[in-house]
């Protein structure tokens, strides 16, 4: 997927300040279904680790 279009998916999901289990899914099945992870999306990954951590973001049950 185009990292574009996967900071997307990424941007609309934490709009609310909260991430469904939905669009976690979404967001890791987007990044995990190819072969390699680019450097992009490692960093996607982190932003949204560290938002999780820092209470910036809640995670619906």
């Amino acid at each position: 997927m185009e990292i574009t279009k996967l900071r997307g998916m990424v941007e609309r999901a934490l709009a609310d300040g909260e991430l469904s289990r939905q669009e976690r899914d979404e967001i890791m099945d987007a990044i995990y279904s190819k072969k390699e992870i680019t450097q992009q999306e490692c960093e996607l990954i982190r932003v949204l680790q560290h938002k999780i951590w820092t209470a910036q973001i809640k995670i619906q049950d």
